[in-house]
């Protein structure tokens, strides 16, 4: 219940942190959670921000679609 409470709030949260590896987000477009619990592996300012799924595989996602979990 915790974690998708986290998930929830996390779609009302700012997202100016410039994202840092290691830091985890979810892929959220058109205001709902598509991708959850992904981990940023790179940031690039043309592709975007490269990010790990735990389900495996990785996205070069832009960076105003994720939202940090806290």
């Amino acid at each position: 219940m915790k974690y998708i409470i986290s998930s929830l709030l996390s779609l009302f949260q700012s997202n100016e942190v410039q994202p840092q590896p290691g830091l985890r987000v979810n892929y959220a477009p058109y205001g709902h959670v598509e991708k959850c619990d992904g981990t940023v592996v790179a940031c690039d300012h043309a592709r975007g921000v490269l990010v790990a799924w735990p389900r495996g595989g990785a996205d070069w996602l832009p960076k105003h679609l994720l939202s940090v979990i806290h």
